[in-house]
């Protein structure tokens, strides 16, 4: 698949989610926003093993949205490969809805853990990956987990695990954004080469730019062909990424658009 069609699919995957979330009067966008080109890349690469006709095949692939926050971006990634309808989007955050804020295993199709606990996407990831391996399936585990979530003391006890047991068929991404609910990461608690940190536990590590499709995409190839244990992609994004008022400012990690800001965002993702 050329960059251009990753481009238009990102575009539109922001656009579900700009719109899902102004119709529910407001949710978490800004990380939504910075995880969407690893999401597209993930689901229309050719990456995942996953038949919306066979949702619940023992052999399928998993994505486990660790940062469960931010669930319009995988909902609307399932949308975009057929796993989810369309008008399913409407009821997102309502009383009652399938479509928590916060994903509820089994809802809908690749929706395969319930998370949003911080924290705990990497145990489930990691203990998937090694059921695959006990069965002798050759399925293969992704975690998206956020940079400020890497605060939580379990992601690295699970980082250690998964080293220690050589899981090759799980791979870690990190949407670096550089921003959590209360302050710059830095500010927060200071990580340093976060790269260097999972290297340290015994990771293979790759450091890309998170909205480059072309280095997403090798990154992807990379990890599948590497066989000696687990890799983590360290992916440098932009919170807020591809609406300007968004881009980069702490408050739009949870924060509600105007009919006027919906508008203009919908008009800069064209």
């Amino acid at each position: 698949m050329s960059r251009i069609d990753y481009a238009e699919k990102a575009a539109a995957l922001r656009r579900e989610i700009v719109t899902t979330l102004h119709r529910a009067g407001g949710s978490f966008g800004g990380g939504a926003l910075s995880c969407a080109d690893i999401i597209t890349v993930l689901f229309h690469g050719g990456f995942m093993r996953f038949d919306p006709q066979w949702p619940d095949a023992p052999d399928r692939d998993m994505f486990i949205l660790s940062k469960g926050h931010c669930s319009s971006a995988l909902y609307a990634g399932l949308v975009s490969v057929g796993m989810m309808p369309r008008e399913a989007l409407e009821s997102y955050g309502a009383d009652g809805s399938a479509l928590c804020i916060h994903p509820k295993k089994g809802s809908y199709p690749g929706v395969e853990v319930s998370s949003g606990s911080l924290g705990h996407g990497l145990a489930l990831g990691t203990g998937s990956a090694l059921a695959a391996r006990i069965l002798g399936c050759d399925a293969r585990v992704y975690v998206l987990v956020g940079d400020g979530e890497c605060n939580e003391g379990s992601v690295w006890e699970n980082a250690a695990f998964a080293a220690r047991q050589k899981l090759a068929n799980l791979t870690v991404i990190v949407d670096r954004n550089h921003l959590q609910g209360c302050g710059r990461d830095e500010e927060v608690l200071a990580y340093g080469d976060m790269a260097e940190k999972f290297r340290a536990f015994g990771f293979h590590t790759l450091a890309i730019d998170g909205h480059d499709h072309g280095r997403i995409e090798a990154a992807l190839t990379e990890a599948l062909a590497w066989k000696d244990g687990p890799t983590a992609i360290i992916a440098e994004t932009v919170k807020g990424k591809g609406v300007s008022f968004m881009e980069d400012r702490l408050e739009w990690h949870y924060k509600s658009t105007t009919p006027e800001q919906y508008a203009q965002a919908m008009e800069e993702l064209r």
